[in-house]
């Protein structure tokens, strides 16, 4: 019966390549070569010439791999059109085209590793990219770049799984006398924290101290460094002796992820654990602050926002005061925060939701550290719930212009928020959804700003036009694909 389907020259075509492919089969017995004579009669019944006559060698096999690279590029656009269609499902909301609100589109970049990425890390001022692997090593790559083939650097660092990455914040000179250099750090399963120098990429120094799994390391702007550990305790490292000065236990299980934020009195420290609780806590001292309970699974990230987040979530919760009873509004414009340097965190956890928190104030005594908060019985108050992943959320970073936050999650996908959202119908919305991993995002990271512009005055909109003047905009992640990704 003839083809519905294929035209006259196609179907003949293709009955010609199935007898080209099925003859060598056919050749090993005298009743398989009957066999394939009767089935080129029925097939190629009008022709006397040979069975392959206009069909290049091995055809059948050459039009199956086209078919497979046609169904690859049919995903990477399918991928593409998802990504386009929750730009254009977000209307009536408008994402503004100033470098202020940059986010981004599209990955332009892909780095290939040999195994699973669990960190990545965009270097302070250079265009280099840091991936922390599961085999212990950490591939550097230059996305500016014409010839990404290879990585610029592979670096043996350590015997079990690199967990995080982390940039000191400040040049800190390692060796007295030497040049003060930014400082890569790396944790890792087998219990180190080594330190390199992000110029040379030269390890410098080992510290040892953990028990177990160290999950996460965070820089302070004092070049103090902090880390967690499954050992359940929080460690302040010297990094110029590379002494502990400091060990603290705040959470009953496994510590997945911090934050550090400095003020007037010091530096504050934000924890999350398997406990399914986030807990702020004073940094020299390791006094417990306030205490962030409401995920039904593990924690796995948290950040403080930035200071240009409040002016947009204190709208929300002074217009809204019915909804936290228990939050004294003369609270929220309460002037201590400007000096403690935070006031609002997110939380990440595998319950697959974000949360948005107000941070209680310590307690502060003359004399004495800061002391619990008196507030709400020093519990954060829940602000909003981000619901949009369909799977753990992994990472979390904030958008320079404090207005967007940016989640990486097993579903995939890193997705945008719009903390504005709460002062239009209450809720915090996603904008954006990228969707060009093929495996769980583990980790992400928004470049960060350009040296500071000593001249730029405090006030919001000349800070806004020095943030835009600084950004680096760059975004990057990894996952279980074993891929980079570099998204503009």
């Amino acid at each position: 019966m003839p083809s519905q389907i294929l035209t006259e020259r196609q179907q003949l075509e293709l009955n010609k390549a199935i007898l080209q492919y099925l003859q060598p089969v056919c050749s090993t017995s005298e009743s398989n070569e009957q066999l394939f004579r009767q089935l080129s009669e029925l097939l190629v019944p009008t022709s006397n010439d040979s069975h392959s006559d206009g069909i290049v060698d091995q055809y059948l096999e050459k039009k199956w791999s086209t078919v497979l690279r046609l169904q690859r590029k049919i995903i990477d656009l399918e991928n593409e059109i998802t990504n386009l269609r929750s730009v254009v499902d977000i209307a009536p909301v408008k994402i503004s085209k100033d470098r202020i609100n940059w986010i981004p589109m599209s990955a332009i970049q892909s780095f290939e590793t040999p195994n699973v990425v669990n960190s990545v890390r965009l270097h302070p001022v250079l265009p280099l990219v840091y991936a922390g692997c599961n085999d212990g090593s950490i591939h550097v790559w230059n996305f500016a770049s014409d010839d990404n083939s290879l990585p610029e650097k592979i670096m043996k660092a350590h015997t079990r799984g690199v967990n995080k990455l982390a940039f000191s914040r400040n040049k800190i000179d390692l060796n007295k006398g030497d040049e003060p250099q930014y400082i890569l750090a790396s944790c890792s399963s087998d219990l180190t924290i080594k330190l390199y120098n992000a110029t040379t990429h030269q390890h410098v120094k080992t510290l040892r101290g953990h028990d177990h799994t160290v999950s996460s390391i965070v820089f302070s702007s004092h070049n103090l460094l902090y880390s967690v550990s499954r050992d359940k305790t929080v460690k302040v490292w010297n990094v110029v002796d590379g002494t502990c000065i400091k060990s603290f236990v705040g959470h009953s299980e496994w510590v997945r992820d911090l934050d550090v934020c400095s003020g007037e009195f010091g530096d504050f420290v934000l924890t999350c654990s398997n406990d399914q609780s986030a807990r702020l806590s004073h940094g020299q001292f390791g006094t417990g602050i306030s205490l962030l309970v409401g995920h039904s699974h593990v924690i796995e990230a948290v950040k403080f926002l930035p200071k240009l987040s409040n002016t947009v979530i204190d709208s929300f919760v002074t217009s809204n005061s019915e909804l936290f009873p228990s939050l004294p509004i003369e609270l929220v414009k309460n002037d201590v925060y400007e000096k403690l340097g935070f006031k609002y965190c997110v939380t990440a956890s595998r319950d697959n939701t974000v949360k948005l928190w107000l941070l209680p104030p310590p307690t502060q005594v003359p004399g004495r550290p800061p002391m619990p908060s008196k507030y709400n019985q020093a519990q954060g108050w829940l602000i909003a719930n981000l619901q949009g992943h369909s799977s753990w959320v992994k990472s979390l970073q904030v958008h320079p212009n404090g207005r967007y936050l940016l989640s990486g999650s097993d579903d995939k996908t890193i997705k945008v928020w719009d903390l504005n959202g709460l002062n239009i119908d209450g809720s915090v919305g996603v904008i954006r959804t990228l969707s060009r991993h093929q495996g769980f995002v583990n980790d992400i990271d928004f470049a960060r700003l350009a040296k500071r512009n000593e001249d730029a005055k405090d006030g919001s909109e000349d800070v806004l036009k020095d943030v835009e003047a600084r950004m680096r905009c760059v975004l990057a992640s990894g996952g279980t694909d074993n891929v980079v990704k570099i998204w503009k």
